[in-house]
């Protein structure tokens, strides 16, 4: 199969503006410290063959076997290679993808094709006026227990910038789904997306896809998160290698 085959034509996405469910989108306001507090459980549950036209969804981006191959890449490199930042909730859970050794270069190759078919979907679906480039990438880990409340990838609630608001479009990988809980839910679409080995999620970085993800109850949930930005001097130095 050709690397382009794989993002399959289907409905396209529409803007959010467009939408029913658009009254429901999240806003920064001053003062606001929270973007939603509502249950997930309650938001609607899709399955990857639903249709819901303000998400860019790919199926079988990737095979099982592919997604394997990162999961094992992600355990034998995190003993040393996994972030340390003094964060006690992000410490020992991801990687960049920057911060792999050369001897992972299957690994590599793969995460790299990943980067580039995301950047193609973003190009393809919400067609951006300016030059789009490769932020970073990374693996992650989300063991039993954990979760992730709301937040938007380039802003605050009170509407200020967060550390990185020069993101303008983010994607996300699932590499495996034998878990239980761990969906990405958007409380501003109104949906919660179940997982599925290979599903690639596209979306917008700012208020419009406010997104969190519900408690992992059972097993373990691994991702390969990335970000695209129009800012030249934000790409990733290592977004054009070829493994």
């Amino acid at each position: 199969m050709r690397l382009l085959d794989r993002l399959r034509p289907g409905k396209r996405w529409q803007p959010l503006a467009t939408q029913p469910d658009a009254s429901r989108s999240l806003a920064s306001t001053a003062g606001r410290t929270q973007w939603w507090t509502g249950d997930p459980r309650r938001l609607t549950l899709l399955s990857p063959a639903d249709h819901c036209p303000s998400l860019v969804r790919h199926r079988n981006l990737l095979s099982p076997e592919q997604c394997r191959l990162l999961i094992e890449c992600f355990e034998r490199q995190r003993p040393v290679n996994a972030a340390r930042t003094g964060s006690e909730y992000w410490d020992g859970r991801y990687i960049w993808q920057n911060s792999l050794p050369p001897a992972e270069v299957d690994a590599l190759r793969v995460m790299q094709q990943v980067r580039l078919l995301a950047q193609l979907a973003v190009c393809r679906e919400f067609r951006p006026a300016q030059a789009l480039y490769s932020d970073t990438a990374q693996l992650v880990f989300w063991p039993k227990g954990m979760e992730l409340t709301p937040h938007a990838d380039n802003l605050n609630p009170d509407g200020q910038p967060n550390a990185t608001p020069h993101r303008c479009y983010s994607s996300l990988l699932y590499l495996n789904d034998d878990y239980e809980g761990g969906e990405t839910y958007f409380p501003g679409i109104g949906v919660r997306v179940k997982p599925e080995t290979g599903l690639m999620l596209i979306f917008g970085s700012g208020a419009d896809y406010v997104h969190g993800v519900s408690k992992v109850t059972s097993g373990s949930r691994y991702t390969y998160a990335g970000w695209f930005t129009f800012d030249p001097a934000r790409e990733d130095p290592n977004a054009r290698l070829v493994f």
